[in-house]
């Protein structure tokens, strides 16, 4: 199962617990987790509410007054010393080590010596470890998020008045995709970034897939707009009945209508040995009447950077178009075969049960058909019939 944020009102600590509950998430799991944190005398308090005729959870985090200014091995120690699922307690952590991070850069300081202040308080370790240990009980696989909506203006915290978002927030979403529609309130908390961005696999569209349940989380306020975040729980395509997968790619592509095409060749091989899954071009005409090329590039999004920064090193193009792209694939397996004595691999994929593609590797064919002294149909056509007969496909 995955799970999709919609941040169409930002997102904060309690929104995403009540998000949470609202999805099926027993309130005992969080009260029990405060209770292995060692928090005395500290519950949360849920309660039906409305934002614009949209019913949703809010969350509040009931607990003693405090005036402590916690470092973050403080909280690591807390975390550390409760009875925690281990990939609840190493999330965790890392949520606020990514916390850390972003105050100390947004205050000039280092991550040891960062005073959390509000994010150090009672309420945020419960929502973050709360967070993380619900998803973990739903079994989610992957979570997805929208672009996230960002709000505008100034506010009161421990350091003085800051602009909105607060510079830690704004650390946080480096690499985001966000907007904002001129919402004059804080949408998304310290907190609330640090989640996103450490749970989130990906950003865009909600993924295809059937929808099981959608739950609504509410802020505090009352704004413009419904101040929600939605939670929508996903059974994906590439569920195990599915006679296909899906996954995400990345597609990068520029033109160019100034660079040696002789120089083509070598590029498209060094992206390929780079993590390109595929790399392909085509001619185009470009303004003025002048031939062009369009060069196009798949590949696993976290290889995105590293591949665009080939292309402008090696090519004349000024700039490189990036999407996000779902895709389907069939299973595959490679089997060996042997034609005139030297060893081939066969590709074959199945939909299903049904192996509905055979392929050899052109490159082994193409190579073997040097060494043998044969022409290179004939050796994928026999390649091609041994590997059907090892599949009792005839």
């Amino acid at each position: 199962m995955w799970a999709y944020l919609d941040c169409f009102s930002g997102a904060s600590g309690n929104m995403f617990l009540g998000a949470l509950l609202d999805v099926g998430v027993p309130e005992e799991l969080f009260q029990s987790i405060i209770d292995s944190l060692g928090l005395k005398d500290v519950h949360i308090e849920q309660a039906k509410v409305s934002k614009h005729g949209i019913a949703g959870c809010h969350v509040q985090v009931h607990h003693p007054e405090q005036h402590v200014h916690r470092h973050l091995d403080d909280i690591i120690a807390i975390i550390d010393k409760a009875s925690l699922d281990p990939n609840v307690a190493q999330t965790s952590i890392q949520v606020f080590r990514r916390l850390a991070v972003a105050e100390a850069k947004a205050h000039g300081t280092t991550e040891q010596e960062v005073h959390f202040h509000e994010v150090g308080a009672v309420d945020a370790i419960v929502d973050v470890v709360c967070t993380v240990a619900g998803f973990r009980h739903l079994e989610v696989d992957g979570i997805w998020a929208s672009p996230v909506h960002l709000g505008t203006g100034f506010i009161q915290v421990a350091h003085g008045t800051m602009p909105v978002p607060v510079p830690a927030t704004m650390n946080l979403l480096e690499g985001v995709p966000v907007y904002s529609r001129g919402i004059d309130s804080e949408l998304v908390t310290p907190t609330g970034a640090a989640l996103v961005t450490t749970l989130t696999n990906s950003y865009g569209a909600i993924p295809a897939g059937r929808l099981i349940k959608v739950g609504y989380g509410a802020g505090t306020k009352d704004l413009p707009i419904p101040n929600l975040l939605r939670l929508t729980l996903i059974e994906p395509a590439l569920g195990k009945n599915a006679l296909w997968q899906m996954d995400e790619i990345a597609m990068l592509e520029c033109n160019i209508d100034d660079h040696n095409p002789e120089l083509i060749p070598p590029l498209t091989q060094k992206l390929l040995d780079h993590g390109a899954l595929d790399v392909y071009v085509q001619s185009i005409t470009m303004k003025g009447g002048r031939p062009a090329l369009t060069l196009t590039i798949l590949c696993p999004p976290d290889r995105q950077d590293l591949l665009a920064g080939l292309v402008f090193r090696e090519t004349t193009t000024l700039g490189v178009r990036t999407e996000k792209r779902l895709r389907y694939t069939l299973p595959r397996d490679i089997i060996p075969v042997k034609v005139a004595g030297y060893e081939i691999r066969v590709k074959f994929a199945k939909l299903g049960e049904e192996i509905v593609t055979v392929a050899p590797e052109y490159r082994d064919c193409l190579e073997v058909a040097t060494k043998a002294s044969m022409p290179i149909k004939d050796v994928y056509d026999r390649a091609k019939m041994t590997a059907r007969t090892a599949l009792n496909l005839d």
